[in-house]
């Protein structure tokens, strides 16, 4: 393929992220010309590196589409879903600015410096991992999301909060009350058995008493 085709096709890609494998598929030829090519068009800032074998496209080739950090860190290491500090404030939850892309992940816990952020990903239990995670699509492009409560636990699990009740939480946090979704049982449940912590699963269940006993029409439901 000739450069300016292959630049068209890059123009015309359904993701603002192509991996080295990719790009070695449509440029074709030998391995010495495609890192050839991959080098050449890194140096005319067509192609933003971020991370070995990952690349982003840039508006110099015509794509004016900005990745969305979320979506880009499902690439960057994977699986994994964004969670913690990153999904509480995706979720209006914290009152912070988020700058960090913090996710959570079922290999070994990873940080990557690129020049579109620092992506942190935390190491999770492998089993049923997307429990309490949702898909979601925004402008055209996809990422996991940890759901409220499971970005709350992944948040005590994680960095090791011994949380005694709502008061704690909510102080630690900076939550205001009324912006907390309710707890139901199934969730309690679910992600009890998610984590199989004795500590988080007690928490768990203290928060929902607590929650029903203020009666701000927080109360579990199944």
């Amino acid at each position: 393929m000739n450069k300016a085709a292959f630049e068209n096709t890059l123009r015309n890609y359904p993701r603002t992220y192509i991996t080295e494998i990719e790009l070695k598929t449509l440029l074709g030829g030998t391995r010495d010309s495609c890192y050839a090519k991959i080098k050449r068009l890194s140096a005319e800032d067509k192609l933003l590196h971020v991370r070995r074998g990952l690349y982003c496209l840039t508006e110099k080739v015509g794509y004016y589409t900005k990745p969305h950090p979320f979506a880009l860190a499902q690439y960057i290491y994977g699986p994994s879903c964004i969670s913690l500090e990153s999904a509480l404030s995706f979720h209006q939850l914290i009152p912070e600015a988020v700058y960090t892309i913090t996710s959570t992940c079922t290999k070994r816990s990873r940080e990557f410096s690129s020049p579109l952020g620092l992506f942190t990903y935390t190491h999770l239990p492998i089993e049923n991992f997307y429990t309490e995670v949702d898909l979601i699509s925004q402008d055209g492009q996809v990422f996991f999301m940890a759901r409220p409560w499971r970005a709350i636990c992944d948040y005590a699990f994680c960095y090791k909060k011994n949380w005694h009740d709502l008061n704690e939480l909510l102080e630690e946090l900076r939550i205001n009350l009324e912006d907390l979704p309710k707890l139901t049982h199934h969730a309690v449940k679910s992600l009890s058995n998610y984590y199989k912590n004795d500590r988080l699963s007690k928490f768990l269940i203290r928060i929902k008493s607590d929650l029903n006993r203020k009666n701000t029409g927080f109360i579990g439901i199944n």
